[in-house]
Parts: C-alpha cells; structure tokens; sequence
C-alpha cells in the first residue's frame, strides 16, 4: 500500500497547483482488512488522518 500510495502523490502533485499540505488533499484507501455485511466478507475503505498525508508527503520532498 506504501508503495501504491507514494505513487498516487507523485502523479497529484504533477497537476497539482498551490502548495500540497496534509489539509489541502485527501487519500482514501482499500485495506486489506475486512468488514461485516450482510455476513459477507468486505473489504474496509478508510480516509487516511492528516497526520499520515504529511507523512507521505514528507517522504517525497
């Protein structure tokens, strides 16, 4: 996911204009764990918290 995540930031910021903050873009992602529906198997999609954006985004400055 690491990997899949940088990427997407690296192509975000091609395009992007302005500064790129933990408060101006938003990541979701499908995680490997899974939830309840209906008893069946779900994969959970989740917003990663601000705080793991700057990291990110501090791994590609």
């Amino acid at each position: 996911m690491t990997h899949a995540v940088h990427t997407a930031i690296l192509t975000l910021k091609e395009g992007f204009e302005g500064q790129m903050t933990e408060n101006s873009i938003e990541i979701g992602v499908i995680g490997s764990a899974v939830g309840y529906t209906d008893e069946k198997q779900q994969p959970i999609f989740r917003k990663l918290l601000p705080s793991e954006v700057k990291d990110y985004l501090a791994n590609i400055a």
